[in-house]
């Protein structure tokens, strides 16, 4: 009875924990989009409390003053870019590192794994200068063609680690039936690997959809750039539209929590798999 006792209060305990972080998680958002409908005036006045009324103004301030609109469909398009990019290369890289018997797949994985060392903010220079000498500078494919190389070494992290755990009698099964290998990589091996690149899409989407230090050193032009830049416009050289600002911030992470909540299983599935032989 006392083990049945202790183990009933344990579980309560844990419930409590659980509860309470998950309201520390929630409340951040929950605050923004209540303040999201009030003015300047009243979120002084009171930064805590219920807006008067849920007037549509900051939003619609967010997409007229603020063009938010644009900035959103130009971090979808880069967003996008960057994930068909990303997924495609990664998994071709790790297939062939992982599947394939070649002297230096090892060494080429070891490679590709120092990146995980290097921080961006040690790669603008460079990037700035090559960008500059191909001409893409101002364009979305300097943004995409960085983010794409940036994502490589996690993505091959997770990939590497679950590509390596396949059996091979599957692949030799598909040999003997008359496959070639891209047949035996996007019908078997692509599909197998399912919760470990969707584990990789989330996080090129994320880490590229919130990131602010590259479209703002490859960009100059204001109509082409992305969310987290465009949210700068709120602020003026003596005034900040913070409720309008709040809008835009609203708008900008509604993709990332609705990526999240419908892909959290396969993330914890691919990231558990991942780590196996990563």
């Amino acid at each position: 009875m006392a083990v049945k006792s202790r183990s009933k209060t344990s579980l309560f305990l844990e419930y409590i924990i659980m509860i309470a972080f998950t309201i520390l998680c929630l409340y951040p958002i929950i605050w923004l989009f209540i303040n999201s409908f009030k003015t300047n005036k009243e979120l002084f006045a009171d930064p805590w409390g219920l807006p008067p009324s849920l007037s549509l103004k900051n939003y619609i301030d967010a997409f007229v003053e603020g063009n938010i609109g644009t900035y959103f469909v130009n971090s979808a398009f880069i967003a996008v870019c960057v994930l068909a990019f990303g997924i495609l290369l990664s998994s071709m890289a790790a297939y062939a590192i992982t599947r394939m018997k070649w002297k230096l797949s090892q060494l080429t994985l070891n490679i590709f794994l120092l990146g995980l060392m290097i921080p961006i903010y040690a790669s603008i220079v460079p990037l700035f200068s090559i960008f500059n000498a191909l001409k893409l500078l101002n364009t979305p494919w300097a943004v995409i063609i960085a983010q794409v190389a940036g994502s490589f070494p996690m993505a091959m992290f997770i990939l590497t680690g679950f590509f390596s755990t396949i059996p091979a009698d599957i692949e030799e099964a598909a040999v003997i039936d008359g496959c070639g290998i891209l047949r035996i990589f996007f019908n078997i091996i692509m599909p197998i690997s399912k919760s470990s690149i969707v584990t990789v899409g989330v996080i090129i989407f994320l880490a590229t959809w919130n990131d602010l230090l590259l479209p703002q050193i490859l960009l100059s032009d204001p109509a082409k750039m992305t969310l987290p830049v465009g949210l700068m416009a709120f602020q003026g050289q003596y005034t900040t539209n913070y409720v309008g600002m709040i809008a835009a911030v609203i708008v900008t992470i509604i993709p990332t929590v609705v990526v999240y909540m419908f892909l959290h299983n396969n993330i914890m599935e691919g990231m558990v798999a991942g780590a196996v032989k990563g």
